[in-house]
Protein backbone atom coordinates (compact mmCIF):
# COMPACT_ATOMS: atom_id res chain seq x y z
CA UNK A 1 0.00 0.00 0.00
CA UNK A 2 2.54 2.40 0.65
CA UNK A 3 3.69 1.87 -2.58
CA UNK A 4 0.53 1.91 -4.10
CA UNK A 5 -1.31 4.84 -2.97
CA UNK A 6 1.03 7.35 -3.80
CA UNK A 7 1.10 5.94 -7.84
CA UNK A 8 -2.69 5.94 -7.28
CA UNK A 9 -3.15 9.49 -5.70
CA UNK A 10 -0.75 10.73 -8.36
CA UNK A 11 -3.08 9.36 -11.32
CA UNK A 12 -5.47 10.63 -9.52
CA UNK A 13 -4.31 14.21 -9.80
CA UNK A 14 -3.67 13.20 -14.09
CA UNK A 15 -7.22 13.18 -13.88
CA UNK A 16 -7.94 16.10 -12.07
CA UNK A 17 -5.85 18.08 -14.10
CA UNK A 18 -7.24 16.31 -17.25
CA UNK A 19 -10.69 17.33 -16.36
CA UNK A 20 -9.71 20.88 -15.89
CA UNK A 21 -7.47 20.89 -18.73
CA UNK A 22 -10.97 19.80 -20.84
CA UNK A 23 -12.86 22.84 -18.75
CA UNK A 24 -11.01 25.79 -20.00
CA UNK A 25 -10.44 24.27 -23.83
CA UNK A 26 -14.61 23.93 -23.65
CA UNK A 27 -14.73 27.75 -22.27
CA UNK A 28 -13.58 29.18 -25.29
CA UNK A 29 -17.27 28.26 -26.34
CA UNK A 30 -15.54 27.27 -29.86
CA UNK A 31 -16.69 23.56 -30.87
CA UNK A 32 -14.29 23.27 -33.52
CA UNK A 33 -11.70 23.84 -30.97
CA UNK A 34 -12.45 21.23 -28.55
CA UNK A 35 -13.14 18.78 -31.47
CA UNK A 36 -9.30 20.11 -33.01
CA UNK A 37 -7.74 19.58 -29.62
CA UNK A 38 -9.82 15.77 -29.03
CA UNK A 39 -9.00 14.78 -32.36
CA UNK A 40 -5.20 15.23 -31.58
CA UNK A 41 -5.79 13.61 -28.42
CA UNK A 42 -4.74 10.33 -29.23
CA UNK A 43 -0.66 11.72 -29.91
CA UNK A 44 -0.41 12.53 -26.24
CA UNK A 45 -1.35 9.00 -25.41
CA UNK A 46 0.98 7.65 -27.96
CA UNK A 47 3.59 9.71 -26.32
CA UNK A 48 2.91 8.24 -23.02
CA UNK A 49 3.17 4.64 -24.86
CA UNK A 50 6.43 5.19 -26.45
CA UNK A 51 7.56 6.30 -22.83
CA UNK A 52 6.55 2.82 -21.61
CA UNK A 53 8.96 1.33 -23.91
CA UNK A 54 11.74 2.50 -21.49
CA UNK A 55 9.89 3.27 -18.42
CA UNK A 56 7.83 0.07 -17.66
CA UNK A 57 10.55 -2.05 -19.65
CA UNK A 58 13.45 -0.57 -17.32
CA UNK A 59 11.68 -0.23 -13.81
CA UNK A 60 10.72 -4.21 -14.21
CA UNK A 61 14.53 -4.85 -15.07
CA UNK A 62 15.93 -2.66 -12.36
CA UNK A 63 13.58 -3.83 -9.72
CA UNK A 64 14.79 -7.65 -10.67
CA UNK A 65 18.70 -6.54 -10.81
CA UNK A 66 18.48 -5.28 -7.39
CA UNK A 67 16.66 -7.86 -5.99
CA UNK A 68 19.37 -10.01 -7.30
CA UNK A 69 21.77 -7.46 -5.53
CA UNK A 70 23.33 -6.43 -8.90
CA UNK A 71 23.49 -2.67 -8.12
CA UNK A 72 26.07 -1.76 -10.56
CA UNK A 73 23.90 -3.49 -12.97
CA UNK A 74 20.92 -1.59 -12.24
CA UNK A 75 22.66 1.83 -12.31
CA UNK A 76 24.33 1.25 -15.68
CA UNK A 77 20.46 0.09 -17.08
CA UNK A 78 19.12 3.47 -15.41
CA UNK A 79 21.51 5.44 -17.30
CA UNK A 80 20.94 3.11 -20.45
CA UNK A 81 16.93 3.70 -20.34
CA UNK A 82 17.24 7.75 -19.22
CA UNK A 83 19.69 8.56 -21.69
CA UNK A 84 17.79 6.59 -24.69
CA UNK A 85 14.72 8.09 -23.71
CA UNK A 86 16.04 11.39 -24.73
CA UNK A 87 17.40 10.36 -28.28
CA UNK A 88 14.43 8.67 -28.56
CA UNK A 89 11.97 11.60 -27.95
CA UNK A 90 13.97 13.99 -29.57
CA UNK A 91 13.69 11.32 -32.82
CA UNK A 92 10.07 10.84 -32.09
CA UNK A 93 9.47 14.74 -32.38
CA UNK A 94 11.53 15.29 -35.65
CA UNK A 95 9.21 12.72 -37.42
CA UNK A 96 6.36 14.07 -36.09
CA UNK A 97 7.07 17.65 -37.41
CA UNK A 98 8.41 16.64 -40.58
CA UNK A 99 4.43 14.03 -41.10
CA UNK A 100 2.55 16.80 -39.65
CA UNK A 101 0.25 17.02 -42.49
CA UNK A 102 -0.06 13.04 -43.23
CA UNK A 103 -0.39 12.25 -39.37
CA UNK A 104 -3.27 15.15 -38.88
CA UNK A 105 -4.86 13.75 -41.82
CA UNK A 106 -4.46 10.26 -40.55
CA UNK A 107 -6.32 11.37 -37.33
CA UNK A 108 -8.99 12.68 -39.13
CA UNK A 109 -8.60 16.32 -39.07
CA UNK A 110 -10.61 18.72 -41.46
CA UNK A 111 -11.07 22.23 -43.05
CA UNK A 112 -13.18 23.59 -40.16
CA UNK A 113 -10.33 22.10 -37.50
CA UNK A 114 -7.31 22.15 -39.43
CA UNK A 115 -6.56 25.59 -37.50
CA UNK A 116 -7.18 24.56 -34.24
CA UNK A 117 -6.21 20.71 -34.41
CA UNK A 118 -2.61 21.88 -35.83
CA UNK A 119 -1.46 24.57 -33.01
CA UNK A 120 -2.39 21.99 -30.51
CA UNK A 121 -0.67 19.01 -32.84
CA UNK A 122 2.59 21.39 -33.07
CA UNK A 123 3.23 22.25 -29.68
CA UNK A 124 2.73 18.73 -28.27
CA UNK A 125 5.25 17.22 -30.87
CA UNK A 126 7.51 19.90 -30.09
CA UNK A 127 7.03 18.92 -26.80
CA UNK A 128 7.74 15.27 -27.20
CA UNK A 129 10.64 14.55 -25.53
CA UNK A 130 9.70 15.57 -22.34
CA UNK A 131 6.50 13.62 -22.06
CA UNK A 132 8.22 10.32 -23.28
CA UNK A 133 11.18 10.91 -20.97
CA UNK A 134 9.11 11.41 -17.88
CA UNK A 135 7.49 8.38 -17.76
CA UNK A 136 11.37 6.64 -17.39
CA UNK A 137 12.55 8.63 -13.69
CA UNK A 138 8.69 8.22 -12.85
CA UNK A 139 9.02 4.38 -12.85
CA UNK A 140 12.53 3.90 -11.76
CA UNK A 141 12.06 5.99 -9.07
CA UNK A 142 9.38 3.19 -7.65
CA UNK A 143 11.84 0.40 -8.04
CA UNK A 144 13.85 1.80 -5.21
CA UNK A 145 10.53 2.64 -2.91
CA UNK A 146 10.70 6.26 -3.97
CA UNK A 147 6.88 6.36 -4.88
CA UNK A 148 5.99 9.23 -3.00
CA UNK A 149 8.88 11.47 -5.14
CA UNK A 150 7.22 10.03 -8.46
CA UNK A 151 3.70 11.66 -6.97
CA UNK A 152 5.81 14.27 -6.10
CA UNK A 153 6.63 15.09 -9.40
CA UNK A 154 3.59 13.69 -11.27
CA UNK A 155 1.68 16.62 -8.82
CA UNK A 156 4.00 19.42 -9.45
CA UNK A 157 3.39 18.81 -13.32
CA UNK A 158 -0.09 19.17 -13.29
CA UNK A 159 -0.25 21.47 -10.82
CA UNK A 160 1.84 23.70 -13.35
CA UNK A 161 -0.44 23.00 -15.81
CA UNK A 162 -3.53 23.62 -14.24
CA UNK A 163 -1.89 27.33 -13.54
CA UNK A 164 -1.25 28.29 -16.90
CA UNK A 165 -3.68 26.55 -18.79
CA UNK A 166 -6.16 30.11 -18.18
CA UNK A 167 -2.66 32.41 -18.67
CA UNK A 168 -1.96 30.28 -21.75
CA UNK A 169 -5.56 29.82 -23.27
CA UNK A 170 -6.93 33.10 -22.64
CA UNK A 171 -4.41 35.55 -20.93
CA UNK A 172 -1.88 35.65 -23.95
CA UNK A 173 -4.95 34.53 -26.03
CA UNK A 174 -3.28 31.39 -27.34
CA UNK A 175 -5.87 28.98 -27.45
CA UNK A 176 -5.42 25.24 -28.59
CA UNK A 177 -1.62 26.20 -28.94
CA UNK A 178 -1.57 27.56 -25.30
CA UNK A 179 -3.30 24.68 -23.56
CA UNK A 180 -0.47 22.03 -25.72
CA UNK A 181 1.83 25.02 -24.55
CA UNK A 182 0.69 24.54 -20.72
CA UNK A 183 0.84 20.45 -21.04
CA UNK A 184 4.30 20.72 -22.46
CA UNK A 185 5.91 23.33 -19.45
CA UNK A 186 4.22 21.02 -16.75
CA UNK A 187 6.09 17.87 -18.14
CA UNK A 188 9.41 19.77 -18.32
CA UNK A 189 8.66 21.30 -14.37
CA UNK A 190 8.03 17.82 -13.70
CA UNK A 191 11.21 16.17 -15.46
CA UNK A 192 13.82 18.78 -13.89
CA UNK A 193 12.04 17.40 -10.35
CA UNK A 194 12.51 13.51 -11.35
CA UNK A 195 15.76 14.05 -12.75
CA UNK A 196 17.08 15.92 -9.34
CA UNK A 197 14.90 13.10 -7.16
CA UNK A 198 17.13 10.18 -8.74
CA UNK A 199 20.06 12.29 -8.20
CA UNK A 200 19.52 13.26 -4.73
CA UNK A 201 17.35 10.99 -3.01
CA UNK A 202 18.20 8.10 -4.69
CA UNK A 203 20.73 5.49 -2.20
CA UNK A 204 21.35 2.71 -4.97
CA UNK A 205 20.53 4.45 -8.23
CA UNK A 206 22.36 8.03 -7.30
CA UNK A 207 24.67 9.65 -9.49
CA UNK A 208 23.48 7.61 -12.39
CA UNK A 209 23.25 10.36 -14.94
CA UNK A 210 27.08 10.23 -14.77
CA UNK A 211 26.73 6.17 -14.83
CA UNK A 212 28.48 4.17 -18.15
CA UNK A 213 25.37 3.47 -20.11
CA UNK A 214 26.78 0.72 -21.81
CA UNK A 215 24.60 -2.29 -21.21
CA UNK A 216 24.37 -6.09 -22.64
CA UNK A 217 22.41 -6.90 -25.93
CA UNK A 218 20.97 -9.53 -23.27
CA UNK A 219 19.74 -6.64 -21.20
CA UNK A 220 18.59 -4.39 -23.72
CA UNK A 221 16.71 -7.46 -24.82
CA UNK A 222 14.67 -7.76 -21.31
CA UNK A 223 14.00 -3.76 -21.20
CA UNK A 224 12.01 -4.34 -24.67
CA UNK A 225 10.76 -7.53 -23.93
CA UNK A 226 8.18 -5.96 -21.16
CA UNK A 227 8.51 -2.20 -22.85
CA UNK A 228 7.20 -2.92 -25.95
CA UNK A 229 3.94 -5.48 -24.69
CA UNK A 230 3.39 -2.05 -22.36
CA UNK A 231 3.68 -0.09 -25.09
CA UNK A 232 1.71 -1.72 -27.66
CA UNK A 233 -1.71 -1.62 -24.59
CA UNK A 234 -1.47 2.37 -24.63
CA UNK A 235 -0.84 2.51 -28.34
CA UNK A 236 -4.19 0.32 -29.22
CA UNK A 237 -5.75 2.94 -26.93
CA UNK A 238 -4.42 5.65 -29.17
CA UNK A 239 -5.87 3.28 -32.24
CA UNK A 240 -9.16 2.99 -30.37
CA UNK A 241 -9.82 6.44 -30.01
CA UNK A 242 -8.40 8.01 -33.69
CA UNK A 243 -11.03 5.04 -35.05
CA UNK A 244 -13.65 6.70 -32.51
CA UNK A 245 -13.00 10.12 -33.83
CA UNK A 246 -13.01 9.16 -37.26
CA UNK A 247 -16.49 7.65 -36.90
CA UNK A 248 -18.19 10.31 -35.49
CA UNK A 249 -16.72 12.60 -38.12
CA UNK A 250 -19.80 11.55 -40.03
CA UNK A 251 -22.23 13.12 -37.93
CA UNK A 252 -20.21 16.41 -36.99
CA UNK A 253 -17.82 18.01 -34.86
CA UNK A 254 -19.77 18.94 -32.01
CA UNK A 255 -20.29 15.19 -32.02
CA UNK A 256 -16.20 14.52 -31.67
CA UNK A 257 -16.20 17.32 -29.35
CA UNK A 258 -18.65 15.56 -26.62
CA UNK A 259 -16.79 12.55 -27.26
CA UNK A 260 -13.56 13.59 -26.57
CA UNK A 261 -14.67 15.44 -22.73
CA UNK A 262 -16.75 11.56 -22.24
CA UNK A 263 -13.40 9.89 -22.67
CA UNK A 264 -11.82 12.31 -20.11
CA UNK A 265 -14.36 10.86 -17.71
CA UNK A 266 -14.32 7.28 -18.44
CA UNK A 267 -10.58 7.61 -17.28
CA UNK A 268 -11.39 7.72 -14.06
CA UNK A 269 -11.96 3.75 -13.27
CA UNK A 270 -8.97 2.56 -15.46
CA UNK A 271 -6.49 5.33 -13.62
CA UNK A 272 -7.08 4.13 -10.21
CA UNK A 273 -6.38 0.32 -10.97
CA UNK A 274 -3.51 1.14 -13.21
CA UNK A 275 -1.93 2.98 -10.21
CA UNK A 276 -2.58 -0.29 -7.73
CA UNK A 277 -0.71 -1.85 -10.86
CA UNK A 278 1.87 0.34 -11.27
CA UNK A 279 2.58 0.81 -7.39
CA UNK A 280 2.70 -3.39 -7.03
CA UNK A 281 5.22 -3.67 -9.94
CA UNK A 282 8.50 -3.13 -7.96
CA UNK A 283 7.67 -5.73 -5.39
CA UNK A 284 6.98 -8.59 -8.28
CA UNK A 285 10.17 -7.89 -9.66
CA UNK A 286 12.11 -7.30 -6.65
CA UNK A 287 11.07 -10.12 -5.44
CA UNK A 288 11.23 -12.21 -8.68
CA UNK A 289 15.02 -10.85 -8.70
CA UNK A 290 15.31 -12.23 -5.44
CA UNK A 291 13.73 -15.43 -5.97
CA UNK A 292 11.64 -15.02 -3.11
CA UNK A 293 8.86 -17.49 -4.48
CA UNK A 294 6.67 -17.14 -1.20
CA UNK A 295 6.62 -13.36 -0.88
CA UNK A 296 6.22 -13.26 -4.49
CA UNK A 297 2.93 -15.40 -4.70
CA UNK A 298 1.56 -13.47 -1.65
CA UNK A 299 2.15 -9.92 -3.63
CA UNK A 300 0.29 -11.33 -6.53
CA UNK A 301 -2.68 -12.89 -4.80
CA UNK A 302 -3.09 -9.92 -2.84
Amino acid sequence: MKLALPVVLSMIVSLVYNMVDTYFIALTGVQELVAGVSLVAPMFTLMIAFGDIFGLGGSSAISRLLGEKKDNEAKKTCAFCIWISLVFGLCISAILLLFRTQILGLLGVGKDTYQYANAYYTWIAIGAVSIIFSMVPSNILRTEGLAVQSMAGSIIGSIVNIIFDPIFIFGLNQGAAGAAMATVLGNIIADIYYVYAVMKKSKRLTNVLQSHMKVTGRKIRDILMIGIPASITNIMQTFMMVMTNNFLLTYGTDKVAAMGIALKVNMITALVLVGFAFGGQPLVGYNYGAKNEKRLKNILKF
